[in-house]
Formats: C-alpha cells, structure tokens, sequence
C-alpha cells in the first residue's frame, strides 16, 4: 500500500473516530428533561435526610442565611475567601444604594499547600492570617481598637450548625489538607487570627461563595430593592462557574426536613422566618451516574487523575479545573490508538502531564476562525509546545466544541431544576426571575452563556420559561457576599 493510500485511510478514521467523541459527548433535549427531574428528586432527598453525604441525593447544606438583601445597607465590613486558587481579603464599604467600595488583598496559594499532604491545618490557616494582618496593617492601620466583623467566604463543602460555624467535610480543586477534615473551619482560622493579636477581628458568618454570589447579585440589583420573594423580577439562584460549580437558592424552611422540627417552628412562628438558603453542593450531583452521561474519558478522569475519585462526578464534566483535562486525555487516547501525532512516538512532556492544558486554551480553539486554524495552532504550540497539521487542528476544534457544549448543557439542568422546584416563574403573571452567576467559565468562556441559555430552552420549562430569566455576572461576588453575611450575624 502506498504512502498516500496509507495517510488517506488514517485521515478517515481519525474523522470518524473525532464524529463518534462527539456523538458521545452530545445531549439531547430528552437527556435535559431526564437530568432535571432526578436534580429535583436529589434535592428533595438532600432537604429530608439528616446527613449532608448521603448517597441518595444531593448534600443541600442549611447555610442559615434567613433574608436577602435589597441594597439599602449600610456598614464596613471585613470579608476574606478561600477559592480555587487564591486567597482575598477584603473590606466593604456598603453605601446603602446598591453600592459599594471595596479594598482588597489577592494571594496566590503556595503550590505547596495544594500538592503536598503532609501540610497541616495550622500550616494553611496560620497563612490566612498572616495575610489578613498583612491587609490590615495596609488598610486599617488605626483600628487596633475597632471591633471588626468578618464573613469568611469558603468554597468547600462544609456541615454547617449555625452561621458562624462550619466542620469540613471534605477538601475539593487539589487540597489535601487531611488534618482539617472534620474541624470547624472558622474556629481553626479564629484562632489564628488570636495568635497574630487580631482578636479584633472577629469571624461572625462562615459563607459558602455561592452564597457570597447570591447576597452580592441581591444587593445589587436594582429590582430586587424593596421586593419578597414571590414578586416580580426576584433573585432567585446563585451560582458558580468556574474552577469548580455550585449553586444555591432560598428554599422554604417547612421544607427543609433535615433540621430538627423545633429549630424549624421556632424559625417559621417565633422568629417569622419562611425561607433559608440552601447551599446545594451540586457539584456532587448523581455521584452513583444513575442518569449522568458518562465518557471512557470521564471514568479515566475520575479514576486515575482526580485527587478525589467517586466524588463531584458533575463538577468533573462542567467546571473550568477539568474541561481542559479532558480534552487531554482524548488527545492522548488518539495518539495511542494511532490516529494523532503520529510524528511523536513519546507525546510532548506537557500533553502527557495532568492538568497542563488549561480551558483558557480551549477558548481560544473555540472560537479561531483564521485561515488553516492558525491561531489554534500557535495556542497548542505556546501551551503544548505541540505541533499539529491542519486535519488534526480541525478535529481537535470540533472535540473542543463538543466539550463546551456538553459542559453548558450540563450546567442548565440544576438552573432548570429549582427554577421548576421553586415554581417562581408561575407566582405572577409575567414574573421574571434573576440569576447571579461567577467564575470564569460562565463570563470569559466564547458562548458560553448562549448555549446554557439554549438547554435552558430544550428543558422542562421551555422556550418561554427561558426567555423570564436574566442571568447576570457577579463580579467579586463571594467577597461582598461575605461581607453582608458578617452584617446580619
């Protein structure tokens, strides 16, 4: 067989290979409905049974955040965030107009507090302090007096018993903090604070940055001002999509079976309270893939690559820490099965490396509409130090669409799924609904937005459900969030 012959053959399996990853990847409108309706039976089990890692359905944590805000606060507040990657601390000057000035203090997190597990909790916590005094010596010189109180923004799931305290449940996006596991989160970064003689600091509201998204998006919209729920234009979801994805919303308290009957009648007739948010931890969303489309990909990125198998499968085919990685492993499968880069018999350093292929990359293939996929090229040869020919560029877009896709359409379902469970978009006529969303995935990433919007369309809730929601941007959602956390405590 000659040469030409051969390459030919090569090129048409590669493209039939690259037709079925995409078919696998797909979802259709009946997958959506599917989805939905097993979310809104997860997060009924999660609000009825008493433990927040049950199996049976989703964690849906009480964060014991009891009101909205509408944007006429007032007050400085302290806040600080623990995220994916780097650690804030801020302070937040409420204007009462549904603004606010903010100050702040962003840190990298030392590779060496994610990657090495003989890290100790007063070694991670005993950081955070260093640098909330760092900020504070910068920002409040003067207010070695002052009481200042504080909402601790953590973006991990946490068994919350009240609002200013928290035990860790587990560590998720690379921590391995092992130590801390079990231990109130605010207690171990208060008594940090207390060695550093900032005692007059005072961590009042441990807030999930889901939540912190939630309270910022409320207290900045101007239609939410005056508004309870059930009115028109009402904040209804808050969500993140970035590194990892959680979501949260106000669920009635008579619902929320899982606290003890007399903390809800004193909540409902003593205190005259109907609502609390849920945090619902979706990320954990069908761990035992009862419904959850899954991939050879996906189980190879579960099992052998994630620092936490059989946890977040949801997270893992959605947020911005693993779409890149998934994209790396169909690329290193073809090359095994012989059908890309066929000039390496050993692939590049970084191609064969977890997580060295970032989603920013991916972002950047999505949308490059230049001659022979040029720019696609010039992004696998500065991140992968990759080279590739232009079939298989083609392909390699077509995959990377395929994820994106498959990501959003994913993301739509549990958006979909307390939208009907709430039945806010029914409790007016022509009531609107608002959603406040973070992360980098939903505001940075090419048509993100428009595809989630698009299986919000194909869901249970239809065309003319979709067009009643607005999906808004949060900037710096958990910082503020946190803040207005600290205030009500």
């Amino acid at each position: 067989m000659s040469f030409e012959s051969l390459h030919r053959i090569k090129q048409e399996e590669l493209q039939k290979k690259t037709e079925e990853i995409v078919k696998e990847l797909t979802i259709e409108s009946d997958e959506i409905c599917k989805l939905t309706s097993y979310f809104i039976e997860s997060m009924e089990s999660g609000l009825d049974h008493q433990t927040s890692t049950s199996s049976k359905g989703l964690p849906m944590i009480p964060t014991f955040v009891l009101d909205k805000p509408n944007g006429t606060e007032k007050g400085v507040l302290m806040a600080c965030d623990l995220g994916g990657t780097n650690f804030r601390v801020c302070s937040v000057t409420l204007n009462g107009d549904h603004t606010f000035e903010l100050k702040q203090l962003k840190t990298k997190i030392p590779l060496e507090y994610l990657e090495d597990d003989t890290v100790t909790s007063e070694e991670l916590f005993g950081f955070l302090a260093r640098r909330i005094k760092v900020f504070m010596n910068k920002y409040h010189p003067d207010g070695a007096k002052e009481i200042f109180k504080m909402g601790f923004t953590f973006s991990y799931p946490v068994d919350q018993t009240s609002l200013s305290a928290g035990t860790l449940i587990r560590w998720t996006k690379g921590f391995k903090i092992n130590d801390a596991v079990g231990k109130d989160v605010v207690q171990l970064l208060q008594d940090q604070l207390n060695k550093l003689e900032l005692a007059n600091v005072k961590i009042v509201a441990l807030c999930n940055d889901t939540v912190g998204t939630f309270l910022s998006h409320c207290y900045r919209s101007v239609n939410s001002d005056s508004l309870t729920v059930g009115e028109i234009s009402e904040p209804v979801i808050g969500c993140i999509f970035g590194t990892g994805t959680n979501g949260c919303y106000m669920e009635e308290i008579a619902n929320i079976k899982k606290l003890p009957a007399e903390l809800r009648d004193d909540l409902i007739n003593k205190q005259g309270k109907r609502y609390m948010c849920i945090n619902t931890e979706w990320g954990s969303f069908d761990n035992e893939l009862k419904v959850l489309p899954t991939t050879k990909y996906d189980i190879i990125l579960d099992q052998k690559i994630s620092p936490n198998p059989g946890f977040h499968l949801f997270e893992k085919r959605i947020s911005g820490m693993f779409l890149g990685e998934i994209l790396r492993i169909i690329l290193v499968d073809l090359h095994q099965q012989e059908l890309l880069f066929q000039q390496f018999k050993v692939l590049p350093h970084r191609l064969s490396t977890p997580f060295e292929l970032s989603t920013e990359v991916l972002s950047h293939i999505e949308i490059d509409d230049s001659t022979d996929l040029r720019e696609t090229e010039l992004n696998l040869l500065q991140s992968l130090r990759l080279p590739t020919n232009l079939q298989e560029r083609v392909c390699i877009q077509k995959i990377v669409r395929a994820i994106s896709r498959r990501s959003a359409y994913l993301a739509a379902v549990p958006l979909a799924a307390i939208l009907i469970k709430t039945k806010c978009l029914n409790r007016r006529y022509h009531g609107e609904v608002e959603i406040g969303c973070d992360g980098s995935v939903v505001e940075f990433y090419p048509g993100y937005r428009s595809m989630l919007r698009h299986a919000l369309s194909l869901s249970p809730i239809g065309p003319d459900g979709e067009r009643k929601v607005h999906i808004f941007i949060a900037k710096d959602g958990s910082g503020v969030g946190a803040a207005l956390c600290a205030l009500v405590a």
